[in-house]
């Protein structure tokens, strides 16, 4: 199968929005998942269920992915690791996928080695190791480390990228990072899931785009008075308590501007919006807030920044 090779030989920094949707399935948007080509690496931020699929649909080229960063180990972000690493080593991939994470990741990837044991052992055989070379096959962990809860950690640099993790705010999640990527002059910022803490907008400071999640919780407080009347106190609970540990749309928007950012681009949608009222009602407040580009994100968007340097 044919895959997009080109993009990973210019001085360009793409960033491909695969899933913008959160945990809720909903037929507009995947789980998190973004795709950052540049440096002549490619690398995913989170694999959430179902973002594999796209990520190959759109013939991004799975024979040179080289790593994935997971923000934390919520099963919406890190759900398609297995298939990410499976697929794209079956699709010609020849080193082992490095797999960046907060403490804990080592014990997401041994699990997902675990499971897929028997089929990697059956492709191997099948098809010998000339093809599926034993070596590239199991993934290996990457522990993100901080000393400081404000300090920001370079996790690899190549080619004049940098990436760096950064600690978030999910509790009683532990850990939890954001990443920002730097190339050529431009700044891309990943928030993960984060409640607002005093420090992340230094850490967005001057991003050409940041990716900020965000949920309603105007929207989700009309959905629990709903199911509060037809007596649904499991599911009232838990759209109560996520509120304690995500954004709204109108605080990633101060942030944005707080930092100086470019172009504020919204994911991790949540609750799912399925029509332009439904749409409006999550961005409402925010160009009062934030006067720069403001972009509800989509799955399979994309994003070219030119060098700037």
């Amino acid at each position: 199968m044919a895959y997009n090779e080109k993009i990973l030989k210019d001085d360009v920094l793409r960033v491909f929005l695969i899933g913008s949707g959160g945990p809720i399935n909903n037929e507009v948007r995947v789980a998190p998942c973004i795709a950052v080509i540049a440096g002549g690496e490619f690398f995913l931020v989170d694999v959430g269920p179902g973002t594999y699929r796209i990520v190959d649909v759109m013939r991004l080229p799975i024979p040179h992915l080289s790593k994935i960063l997971l923000t934390h180990f919520h099963s919406d972000h890190i759900g398609d690791l297995g298939e990410a690493n499976m697929m794209s080593w079956a699709n010609g991939r020849t080193k082992a996928l490095e797999v960046y994470g907060p403490e804990g990741v080592e014990k997401v990837v041994n699990g997902f080695i675990m499971a897929y044991e028997h089929d990697t052992g059956y492709r191997i055989a099948h098809h010998g190791k000339d093809i599926m070379l034993p070596e590239a096959g199991t993934p290996i962990s990457k522990i993100v480390k901080f000393s400081d809860p404000k300090e920001r950690i370079l996790c690899f640099e190549t080619d004049g990228l940098k990436v760096y993790a950064f600690q978030v705010d999910h509790s009683p999640v532990k850990s939890a990072v954001g990443y920002r990527i730097e190339y050529k002059g431009n700044v891309v910022v990943i928030t993960g899931d984060t409640k607002k803490t005093n420090n992340l907008a230094e850490h967005c400071k001057d991003a050409d785009i940041l990716f900020s999640e965000a949920i309603s919780y105007e929207m989700l407080n009309n959905m629990i008075e709903g199911l509060k009347r037809i007596n649904l106190t499991r599911s009232t609970k838990i759209l109560k308590d996520i509120q304690d540990y995500h954004m709204e749309p109108v605080v990633a928007a101060r942030i944005a501007k707080e930092a100086g950012v470019k172009k504020l681009v919204y994911v991790h949608i949540t609750p799912p919006l399925t029509n332009k009222a439904t749409e409006e009602l999550y961005l409402k407040g925010v160009s009062d807030i934030f006067d720069g580009e403001i972009i509800l994100g989509r799955d399979r968007m994309k994003f070219k920044l030119k060098p700037k340097e």
